[in-house]
């Protein structure tokens, strides 16, 4: 199954890790299909078992497969990919991907925001957000724990309407006017703990990233939005263009 060169330079375990990506990648595995066991390996190409089980720790740290345990290592389900050069849409990416996005809300109500947010937006004494925290989901696998908080001078009646029935950007759009065209993202990496973990299904203290969206519109910030993303399951991708200097 796998090609293994003993006289190459290449350490065995990247070889063997390299071997079982390039199955993934072309889809020769599958996934949730069953890798053979650590103990197969080591007897099938003669290598020792601390090498196979270090090619397969970086294999499931790295997200390739994940491990049942005493059932073995599976194919895990292929990362997603999304654009950050623009406005992702979580729907339309999961939607390419064959799942089905769902969205579980978790809390919502119209309230004055702490100290905290009302300087993230801008905001006066007296000004109420819309606040929202959902769990994104993809065929019902927890993907992201979002924290939302729209300027409710701006969405008034938000709270009345079922905004898990469509894109929420198509609702500022349809409801309110508001088409999105300005905003910013930070990006950084975390530690997923506490309910968030549990309810992205994580283990306590599994690496995620953190998005933090701000988002403007006319001279007001509409939107600010934290997000904790599985970090076994997103790749972000930007583009760019013009000459580069280093």
């Amino acid at each position: 199954m796998y090609e293994i060169n003993k006289k190459s330079d290449i350490p065995l375990y990247q070889q063997l890790i390299h071997e079982i990506k390039k199955r993934v990648d072309t889809k020769v595995l599958k996934e949730n299909d069953k890798l053979p066991s650590e103990s197969e390996i080591c007897r099938t190409y003669n290598l020792s078992r601390t090498i196979v089980r270090m090619a397969m720790n970086i294999l499931e740290q790295e997200g390739y497969i994940y491990k049942l345990r005493g059932k073995g290592s599976y194919v895990s389900s292929p990362k997603i990919y999304q654009d950050r050069s623009e406005f992702s849409k979580f729907y339309d990416d999961m939607r390419t991907l064959g799942k089905v996005p769902v969205s579980k809300i978790l809390y919502i109500k119209v309230k004055e925001p702490n100290e905290h947010i009302r300087i993230k937006m801008n905001l006066s004494e007296g000004d109420l957000v819309f606040k929202l925290i959902w769990i994104r989901y993809g065929n019902q696998e927890p993907l992201i724990y979002e924290t939302i908080y729209f300027n409710y001078s701006m969405v008034q009646g938000i709270e009345n309407m079922d905004i898990t029935a469509k894109k929420l950007y198509d609702i500022l759009a349809d409801e309110f006017g508001i088409k999105i065209v300005q905003g910013k993202e930070m990006f950084y990496p975390c530690k997923i703990t506490g309910s968030e973990a549990k309810y992205l299904m994580l283990d306590d203290g599994e690496l995620g990233m953190k998005v933090e969206r701000t988002v403007s519109y006319g001279n007001k910030i509409l939107e600010y939005t934290q997000s904790t993303v599985r970090g076994d399951r997103f790749v972000y991708m930007t583009n760019f263009t013009g000459s580069l200097k280093k």
